[in-house]
């Protein structure tokens, strides 16, 4: 049986700050399990170098709020707009740390979504991401009523500390917990559904399993569209985290990602 309130090893957890879309679910998410497992909480704001780049060609536009002007895009302005930003940023992955009774730091990253975010957190137990470069592409809109939390399970060690982070999250908020199993038969599924039963123990009675036909992003968020998770958890070195396809993983899925080591 899983232990809720105590996974051992994990003593880092950091969580992604997108400059233009902060979540402040996926702050008190990451806050919680942090208090949970006894661990640190740091903030990572993203500078996101491609929208930088971006900035720099003459020939985009924006619309500016305020006073609903057309201006050609200034990358010195978004410099300072990302420093304003990540001011409030830290302000309010602060409140959620006091809120929540944990040690917490913050930092301000710059890079590639796409090549170089996973390696910049590669020293954290647990890295949650949310949708990032939402000002480059943005995904669906998070769907209500979300009541559970979701692990991508495989015959792995790493997808094992998954499912054991997923059980423990979904225990101490009450919540369900969806085992999504990608397999190529009834007996490769039968085989992970067991192996599922056998770790969770007394636990397994509450997780609902859901099959797949592959692990491909397609599938997943087939998987994922009517199981109102809040939360997906997966191992980091799956393959739908290998570049270029991260950016295009988080803008599909409905819910934040929460990395396992």
């Amino acid at each position: 049986m899983i232990d809720k309130r105590n996974t051992p090893g994990m003593r880092r957890i950091a969580v992604t700050l997108d400059a233009f879309d902060l979540s402040l679910a996926a702050l008190e998410q990451a806050a919680r399990l942090a208090r949970r497992m006894g661990a640190q909480l740091e903030g990572i704001f993203i500078e996101d170098i491609d929208l930088l780049q971006l900035a720099e060609m003459p020939f985009l536009r924006e619309v500016r709020k305020s006073s609903r002007s057309v201006e050609a895009m200034n990358p010195v302005r978004m410099e300072q707009e990302f420093r304003v930003l990540a001011r409030r940023a830290e302000r309010l992955l602060g409140e959620q740390a006091t809120r929540h009774h944990v040690s917490w730091s913050f930092r301000i990253w710059r890079g590639s979504i796409d090549t170089d975010l996973l390696d910049a957190a590669m020293e954290v137990d647990v890295l949650a991401l949310s949708r990032l470069g939402s000002a480059l592409t943005r995904g669906h809109p998070a769907l209500p009523g979300l009541n559970a939390i979701a692990v991508l399970y495989g015959d792995s060690e790493p997808a094992v500390r998954a499912l054991e982070t997923a059980a423990g999250m979904a225990a101490e908020v009450h919540a369900g917990l969806n085992v999504l199993l990608p397999a190529a038969g009834k007996t490769d599924t039968a085989a992970l559904r067991q192996a599922v039963v056998t770790q969770l123990g007394e636990q397994a009675g509450m997780a609902q399993f859901i099959p797949m036909p592959d692990a491909s992003l397609a599938s997943l968020v087939e998987a994922l569209a009517d199981t109102g998770s809040a939360a997906l958890i997966l191992q980091r070195d799956h393959e739908l985290l290998q570049t270029p396809s991260l950016r295009q993983c988080l803008n599909s899925l409905n819910c934040p990602l929460l990395v396992v080591r």
